[in-house]
């Protein structure tokens, strides 16, 4: 900002350096799925299109999936190839970057139940570029309701979950497994909601039951970077940012016990924050 300086009688006008804002570390290792479309300025710019832009985007993606189902093309392949432009899409919108870490603990074929922290809108585009494969959600079956869109979303993969009717949930599992037999892997968010601290809070046990009742590896992942380019509860994108997104080693649930898994990948997720301490939301 400017100021002033006295040189004897002489006063000389002073502009002081701009401090950039601090925000955590996006680690340089890892694979980058994604560049900078353009080259980022500073100040960086802030504004909502990037958000009009994804809701575009969103409405786009729909109506050409149920374009494909009317002529009987709408499979879990087809909504993968859309999938594949819908992120990109929605990155670029902004130009954030994409940097991904531990891919390599995803085995070709093998379907995985992947949990996170969730702070941001941009964590599911995130995830969606950083998975390798096919990659779903847990979605609510209030959902699936709904009028075309809703059978749209059961015939591309996503796994609604009925928690107030257990046959129902556990019939609707069953159907699940056939999805993950396509290679299909299913995002859950473990804290069953955003964060808005951006600090990883208390986990519940409903994604718990549904990765044990899948019978499939839990992989611990990490998120930085969304929650600076669209913070939680703003509607309002920060331009030129980036995400990186860790992977950890895959947890087995198979006759696992609930509680010793809930605690081991919620440490295994903190640990590939890098700063486990202070991104715990329960430390005292």
């Amino acid at each position: 900002m400017p100021t002033v300086a006295t040189l004897g009688t002489v006063t000389l006008p002073v502009t002081l350096p701009v401090t950039p804002p601090v925000t955590p570390p996006v680690s340089l290792d890892g694979v980058e799925l994604l560049a900078h479309v353009r080259e980022p300025t500073f100040p960086h710019r802030m504004d909502r299109w990037p958000l009009y832009k994804t809701i575009l985007y969103t409405m786009d993606i729909s109506a050409r999936f149920l374009a494909r189902m009317a002529i009987g093309q709408g499979t879990v392949a087809c909504a993968d190839r859309l999938i594949d432009g819908y992120w990109r899409r929605i990155m670029t919108s902004g130009n954030a970057s994409l940097r991904v870490i531990g891919r390599e603990h995803f085995q070709p074929g093998q379907p995985y139940v992947v949990m996170s922290n969730h702070c941001s809108i941009l964590d599911i585009p995130a995830l969606m570029g950083a998975v390798p494969g096919s990659l779903r959600m847990v979605t609510k079956q209030e959902l699936t309701r709904v009028p075309l869109w809703g059978h749209a979303l059961l015939a591309s993969g996503f796994i609604p979950i009925d928690r107030q009717n257990r046959d129902k949930a556990i019939a609707q599992l069953d159907k699940a497994k056939q999805v993950l037999k396509q290679g299909v892997s299913v995002w859950i968010s473990p804290e069953g909601t955003r964060a808005r601290n951006t600090k990883l809070g208390a986990f519940k046990k409903g994604g718990f039951h549904v990765a044990m009742g899948l019978g499939v590896p839990i992989i611990p992942c990490w998120l930085e970077g969304p929650a600076d380019i669209i913070p939680p509860d703003q509607f309002v994108a920060h331009h030129d940012g980036q995400v990186c997104v860790s992977f950890g080693a895959p947890r087995e649930t198979v006759g696992a016990d609930m509680g010793e898994l809930m605690t081991q990948v919620r440490n295994d997720i903190l640990h590939l924050s890098g700063r486990p301490h202070e991104m715990d939301g329960l430390a005292t």
